[in-house]
């Protein structure tokens, strides 16, 4: 036997062996999606190439022919399984039915029953022979009409689950569309070879469709290995955003790139009052005017999708946000609309998807607010003003020890609130209107520093350095600093307040934080003052005595910052971390 012969009868034996080996594999995971039809697929190809091995080692033409035979019955799994496959990975459930099953099981019985009963009709053969290359005999054939029609029935599912693993590599992310051409090479192989074998292009005894599996074999390898075949299945991930958007209390529909409806969930349902089957396929702005023309003046009516409201293309549109009111009977609700493109997976623009929150209670809420903070910031300050106004005036015809010092402890707690209030109203104007901008964190605390140290002399304020620090949160951050530096001092009760100050800049590409820590020698901030901060919500039993704490919280935060708050063994550290201008390099 030939060189050429025995790598022949190798590729064979590797194509088994793998195919085999595979087999197992998807079977011992035949719960993942795909797993199960693809492990009968290779059981298929096993039978394939093992039926192959013996029909090149059996003696006669019977012998043969009854190899070539067993042949088909791994042939037509492996056809029907890999529409199966196809289906199951790409998530396409819903064909998985027990009928669909039956339905790909008629045209292997078929077949099979015609290759068995071959002798009697010739529909499928018309003739058999014996030729010999070289050291090889195999079977040769005259096709007959059966043959082709089963050639063309499996070149047609054949296409059918490439045309779905097209779809999922073209949309799908770099991990999935990795094993989306494994899967396509593995099945497409064994078919390329198949064609060349049909087309005489090879000596009648070699049949390059075994070569292709060889190929399979390999390919499946590496993508079960190095691609995590039955690990991470994009199946899964259909399915599990299938089941987020049906039961998000948001409602949310997706229109093609013509506006036209496409899809919606439960929400959008109760939203248009009618089943979303109704309208599907209609332009949104015939099934849901006011929303089409909140999002872009009516430009998704199918006759201007190129454009947004703005004139933009919608190409160069990554995605836009706008309120949307409709009006039920007397009552009005409020949506927060998110238009957010939908592109394949080499960006050609396929539709838009639109989602809507209600947000009439926190519509509310914020009237509510702005009243109550009108009367915090204007109506109080009148009637604080006035309560001492009238204080002073009583002072003059106040002459009693007691009642003077009652007075006076009213008017040290009015301007307490006075101060307070407009100390809360500054930084609230501020917080409005902040601008990020870089500062040198250094530099700033070091006016800081020397203003409290000027206003509490009594306090050790200690802070050295000097190499600048760049955070990307503009001016409004030393108001923050500023309450809790004043924090450090004024609720400190040692004889002598010790405050320390460190700034730890990062290291060049090592982060983005630069973290200022403030220590001091006080009795500690209590849980009941922390507690509530770090919830970000009050209760009537747990709540902060004052606002400082509060208004630098709400400043770092704003400027996408963190604090947190430690014992130490002689007092309190505040850790306060900040975005870092990364522009600019640190000492």
């Amino acid at each position: 036997m030939s060189v050429h012969h025995v790598a022949y009868v190798l590729l064979i034996a590797v194509a088994a062996g793998l195919s085999a080996f595979l087999s197992v594999v998807a079977l011992r995971n035949r719960d993942i999606a795909g797993a199960l039809p693809l492990g009968v697929l290779l059981v298929g190809v096993t039978v394939w190439a093992g039926g192959k091995i013996a029909e090149l080692a059996s003696p006669g033409l019977s012998a043969s022919v009854f190899w070539a035979n067993v042949q088909y019955f791994g042939i037509v799994a492996v056809i029907a399984m890999w529409l199966l496959f196809a289906l199951a990975y790409t998530g396409r459930s819903r064909w998985l039915t027990g009928r669909t099953v039956l339905l790909l099981a008629v045209e292997p019985v078929l077949v099979l029953v015609a290759i068995w009963t071959n002798g009697r009709h010739g529909l499928f053969r018309t003739g058999t022979d014996l030729v010999s290359h070289g050291s090889l005999t195999g079977v040769t054939s005259i096709p007959g009409p059966a043959f082709w029609i089963h050639t063309a029935y499996s070149y047609l599912l054949l296409s059918v689950g490439a045309v779905l693993i097209v779809r999922l590599l073209v949309r799908s992310d770099h991990l999935y569309r990795s094993q989306a051409i494994g899967v396509l090479l593995a099945v497409c192989s064994p078919w390329i070879g198949n064609g060349v074998f049909l087309l005489g292009a090879t000596p009648p005894a070699i049949d390059t469709t075994i070569i292709g599996f060889s190929i399979t074999g390999v390919a499946l390898t590496v993508i079960t290995v190095r691609h995590r075949l039955f690990d991470i299945v994009p199946v899964v991930r259909e399915v599990a955003r299938d089941k987020v958007i049906e039961s998000i209390t948001d409602a949310v529909v997706v229109v093609d790139h013509r506006g036209r409806l496409v899809d919606g969930n439960p929400a959008a349902e109760a939203l248009l009052d009618r089943d979303i089957t109704d309208v599907i396929g209609r332009p949104l702005a015939e099934a849901f005017p006011d929303l089409a023309a909140a999002i872009d003046g009516g430009a998704m009516d199918g006759d201007a999708t190129d454009t947004d409201a703005n004139g933009r293309d919608a190409d160069e549109e990554n995605s836009f946000q706008t309120e949307f009111e409709r009006k039920k009977g007397s009552a009005v609700r409020y949506y927060d609309v998110r238009v957010s493109p939908l592109q394949r997976g080499f960006g050609a623009l396929t539709g838009r998807l639109i989602s809507l929150r209600d947000i009439t209670d926190q519509r509310q809420r914020e009237q509510q607010l702005e009243v109550l903070n009108r009367l915090l910031r204007h109506n109080f300050r009148n009637d604080a003003t006035a309560i001492q106004g009238n204080a002073s005036l009583l002072r003059d015809d106040v002459t009693d020890p007691d009642a003077l010092r009652h007075l006076e402890t009213i008017e040290r707690t009015v301007e307490t609130m006075i101060e307070r209030n407009e100390r809360f109203s500054h930084l609230m104007g501020r917080l409005d209107d902040s601008a990020r901008e870089s500062i040198d964190l250094t530099a700033e605390l070091k006016e800081l520093v020397a203003t409290k140290r000027r206003r509490h002399p009594e306090a050790a304020i200690a802070f050295d350095r000097t190499e600048p620090a760049w955070v990307d949160t503009g001016g409004i951050v030393v108001s923050a600093l500023d309450e809790l530096l004043t924090n450090s001092i004024k609720h400190n009760d040692a004889d002598r307040p010790r405050v320390q100050i460190a700034i730890t800049t990062p290291e060049r590409r090592e982060s983005d934080t630069v973290r200022l820590r403030i220590r001091d020698n006080g009795p500690g901030i209590p849980d009941r003052e922390i507690g509530p901060i770090d919830r970000g919500t009050e209760t009537p039993l747990e709540h902060a005595s004052g606002v400082g704490l509060w208004l630098a919280t709400w400043i770092i935060r704003e400027v996408d910052g963190s604090l947190s708050f430690s014992e130490t063994e002689d007092g309190t550290a505040v850790t306060v971390s900040l975005p870092a201008d990364r522009s600019t390099e640190f000492a």
